[in-house]
């Protein structure tokens, strides 16, 4: 027994080191097992921050108007796409869904659960209420992901100018907004800063006034139904420093529908800009443009008597709709609107006079705005100018501009003659003046004539005449050009007006137009600025005036 008992004692050292060794086999392989659980974790760490630093939803800055009311910003959003293979009864869920998106057609969505695609986006935006709806079916297969999305609080108001957006690139979690239009497209750059530690403020601050923006888009809404016009705009600007305080177009669009995909096949012309990219033959405004140039060069004074007699130009009869003497006064052709006294200045200021104060008052390029639609519309202006060039062009016929640089030009000559650029941003300060352009005797001449056509009553603008501002300023109706044949058609005309108030201290212009009007309201329809566009204006100044700190004369001179 005690032979038998030795081996087996003699055993017990190996078993205990064999277990030994094999417990540090197992510790040494669970030690490596751990630390490549821990490298693949740190490195899917590392992936998963790659992924949030350069896919990650992109914040976008907010656009603010000059009082701080937010026009633009992103918001929190949800998408939702479907992995079919997870879902047992499609029929039922295509059903439940359709309930939830009235829009979806049920046989197209079946199609997509039952043709083997693995993943299919269901929704690229959907609203909390629908999100609920979604999570309450508790149906696998159904996933959320991260979105954001650009919102305008304010819907129309102020769509030409804000612009709007679209999503280019997207995955679950990742969308990627850019601008398609107006400030949004003008400033990507500067609104789609990736780095938050760059942002100097989360907005870019317009110089946009919004409640005046609204009184100036209801007013123009209310006015373009009255007259029945196609189309309208108005611009309202400080003088001295450039800043457009209200800029409407009509008709407009609610920038918060662009991302709905069901707005299809809509009336690509609402997204038409007709302050700045629509360029019109303007009219009666054109002609200041003709005396101020002999008024600069001393040409002659408001006094100066010019034949007002009807005469050809070749084959080309120039005359008025009313009778004027033989010889009028420049005061008299600008006030009365006479077409036969501007051809006259037009040809005593020549080619070279004229062009040049159009170049000085910026009629021969782009007006110079940041929004990419006015660096891309140009003036329409003659290549030959010949006699009869000049005298239609002095009376707008012949060379169309936009209603901006209407409103620019005005501001010049109504400023003391310093050139101003239109901005659409809001200045900490009021900056330098531009250069000089005009003489100061040359504004202060012209601040005269403008006012004459409002407060003389034989002035074209004499319904402008207000018991509340000094306004003036100058009316101009043209026929449009015929699309079919040569020549224009007398019953579609472009009514607008451009003026300047408050006339004691002149601070703001305002230009506004409509398309085809007609006014019916009268005896006899009318379809002249006199009769549609310049109520709209006086309608305008009035009560935006109060809202633009502008105190009522009758206000004013008690101070």
């Amino acid at each position: 027994m005690s032979n038998s008992k030795k081996p087996l004692l003699a055993e017990l050292p190996r078993t205990r080191a064999r277990l030994i060794l094999f417990g540090l086999f197992v510790m040494i392989g669970f030690s490596m097992i751990s630390v490549k659980i821990a490298f693949l974790a740190s490195k899917e760490n590392k992936k998963n921050i790659r992924y949030s630093e350069t896919e990650k939803i992109q914040s976008r800055l907010d656009i603010s108007d000059r009082n701080g009311y937010i026009l633009a910003t992103n918001l929190d959003g949800v998408s939702v796409y479907i992995r079919p293979e997870e879902i047992q009864k499609k029929l039922v869920v295509a059903q439940q869904l359709k309930n939830i998106f009235p829009d979806l057609d049920v046989d197209v969505l079946l199609d997509k659960l039952n043709d083997g695609r693995k993943f299919f986006w269901l929704k690229s935006l959907v609203s909390p209420k629908q999100e609920k709806a979604l999570f309450d079916l508790g149906q696998p297969g159904i996933y959320f992901g991260e979105r954001e999305y650009r919102f305008y609080p304010y819907g129309t108001l102020a769509s030409h100018v804000i612009g709007y957006t679209k999503v280019n690139e997207f995955d679950v979690n990742y969308a990627k907004i850019s601008g398609i239009s107006g400030v949004e497209k003008a400033f990507e750059d500067e609104l789609a800063i990736k780095n938050v530690s760059q942002k100097k403020n989360n907005t870019i601050s317009l110089s946009l006034d919004l409640p005046v923006q609204a009184e100036v888009e209801n007013v123009l809404k209310e006015w373009q139904k009255r007259m029945g016009a196609k189309a309208g705009g108005v611009v309202m600007m400080d003088i001295h420093n450039g800043e457009v305080i209200a800029l409407a177009s009509s008709p407009g669009f609610d920038a918060n529908k662009e991302k709905d995909e069901r707005v299809k096949n809509k009336d690509a012309s609402i997204y038409f800009n007709r302050v700045v990219q629509g360029v019109y033959e303007m009219g009666s405004t054109f002609k200041i443009f003709s005396v101020a140039q002999g008024i600069e060069k001393d040409l002659f004074t408001l006094d100066t008597q010019i034949d007002t007699k009807s005469f050809r130009i070749n084959s080309r009869k120039i005359e008025d709709k009313y009778n004027f003497n033989n010889k009028s006064s420049i005061y008299e052709i600008i006030v009365r609107s006479s077409n036969v006294g501007s051809a006259r200045l037009a040809l005593m200021v020549g080619e070279k006079g004229l062009k040049e104060i159009f170049s000085k008052l910026g009629l021969l390029e782009p007006v110079g705005l940041e929004l990419r639609e006015a660096n891309l519309t140009r003036p329409i202006v003659p290549k030959n100018w010949r006699d009869i060039t000049l005298a239609t062009v002095s009376y707008g016929y012949g060379v169309s501009v936009s209603l901006l640089h209407l409103a620019k030009a005005y501001a010049i000559l109504g400023n003391g003659g310093y050139y101003v650029a239109p901005t659409i941003l809001k200045k900490n300060h009021d900056g330098n003046r531009g250069a000089k352009v005009l003489k100061k005797t040359t504004s202060d001449e012209i601040l005269k004539l403008l006012e004459a056509v409002v407060t003389d009553q034989r002035g074209t603008a004499r319904i402008l005449e207000s018991k509340y501002y000094r306004i003036g300023g100058k009316t101009g109706t043209a026929e449009k050009v015929s699309p079919n044949k040569r020549g224009y058609q007398k019953d579609k005309v472009v009514a607008n007006f451009v003026g300047l108030f408050p006339l004691e201290k002149p601070r703001f212009v305002i230009a506004a137009l409509l398309d085809e009007p007609e006014n019916n309201l009268l005896k006899e329809p009318c379809r002249y600025a006199s009769c549609t566009v310049v109520p709209m204006v006086k309608k305008l100044v009035e009560r935006t005036g109060p809202l633009m700190n502008v105190l009522p004369e009758s206000y004013a001179s008690n101070f």
